[in-house]
């Protein structure tokens, strides 16, 4: 309940204007059990970041293609990542309230990212998926890799990814030949 009105009150006043005893007491809480929970402002900032990206993550892996192949799984997962974190309103006022000021570094400063590495990599360790990585490539530098792709987009240093086009366009001429074995050719994408 607290982490629920703390995220209300974020979204309607801002990070700054949402102390820890407003948001203790729209959750009926006191402010000493809100710093029970919370024992600062950045540890309700870290939970508040790891449960928007879990949230995420659940939603993703929900949306993607059941039937799909290893390189379908990581581009449409990375499409997600770089056009929807970036765009999520919670994120975007938290990270507005930070020294850098971006997604990707509340997403990079979560201390659950080796967690989701360490998801990936155990997904990688199926002898299929791993018998279609480029000869040499080991799980654990695929998942790192693929962390670094992710938050190279949410920065925006790749113009125009957080678009699913380009973003799309992006993973499968650039991140799958350095991933693959055998990746499939970029599929052509139609400008209007």
């Amino acid at each position: 309940m607290l982490m629920d009105a703390a995220e209300r009150s974020i979204l309607q006043r801002g990070f700054a204007a949402s102390t820890m005893e407003l948001i203790a007491h729209e959750a009926g809480y006191s402010r000493a059990a809100m710093y029970r929970h919370f024992p600062s402002r950045q540890r309700l900032l870290e939970a508040l970041v790891h449960r928007k990206t879990r949230r995420h993550q659940a939603d993703m892996l929900a949306r993607l293609p059941v039937d799909g192949t290893l390189a379908d799984l990581l581009v449409e997962s990375m499409v997600l990542v770089a056009t929807e974190l970036i765009h999520d309103p919670l994120l975007q006022t938290l990270s507005e309230n930070t020294d850098e000021g971006t997604v990707a570094h509340l997403v990079a400063n979560d201390p659950a990212l080796p967690e989701l590495v360490e998801q990936l990599v155990t997904a990688l360790h199926d002898d299929a998926a791993a018998a279609q990585l480029r000869a040499g490539m080991r799980p654990g530098d695929v998942g790192q890799f693929l962390i670094t792709t992710a938050l190279t987009m949410l920065l925006g240093i790749i113009p125009g990814s957080d678009t699913p086009d380009t973003a799309r366009r992006y993973l499968q001429t650039f991140v799958l030949p350095a991933i693959l074995a055998d990746p499939p050719p970029p599929r052509p994408v139609f400008e209007r």
